[in-house]
């Protein structure tokens, strides 16, 4: 349990610091972070991945790219649905942490957006030469 609470110390501090202008790319944290066994590190992948999973199944796409949509729904699912069982198996108060890892991932979904939109003011697309098309790629591999 001890572990744990150092583990989710340390979590914390990395999601705080991945708030900045940018987030930290999955790819470089991946780089940084290559201990397999980390359970913060699966717990911080699960939070980005859902996060940037309901970001996408929240933009506006056209009636013809509604599988899109409905493809990153399901993803989004998947995700949470990984990182709540992690979670519930690791916590007893799982109400608190519960909300706590809700505001977490709606703070990472909101840097996605603010990041797309700032890109699209540069390059005229949300995602090119962006980020976020490489953590989706991880978030693929991950599946």
């Amino acid at each position: 349990m001890r572990v744990f609470k150092l583990s989710l110390a340390l979590l914390i501090i990395l999601s705080v610091k991945s708030h900045s202008e940018n987030m930290l790319p999955l790819k470089k944290y991946l780089k940084n972070n290559q201990d397999f066994k980390d359970l913060s590190r699966t717990i911080y992948l699960l939070k980005r991945c859902t996060a940037l999973h309901y970001f996408l199944s929240d933009n506006k796409f056209t009636t013809k790219d509604n599988n899109v949509r409905i493809r990153y729904v399901k993803d989004y699912n998947f995700f949470s649905i990984k990182l709540y069982k992690i979670l519930s198996l690791e916590n007893s108060d799982f109400s608190k942490l519960n909300k706590k890892v809700d505001n977490e991932i709606l703070k990472f979904s909101k840097t996605y957006l603010r990041d797309s939109k700032k890109n699209l003011q540069k390059t005229g697309s949300s995602f090119k030469r962006n980020y976020i098309l490489d953590d989706l790629k991880i978030c693929s591999k991950i599946q």
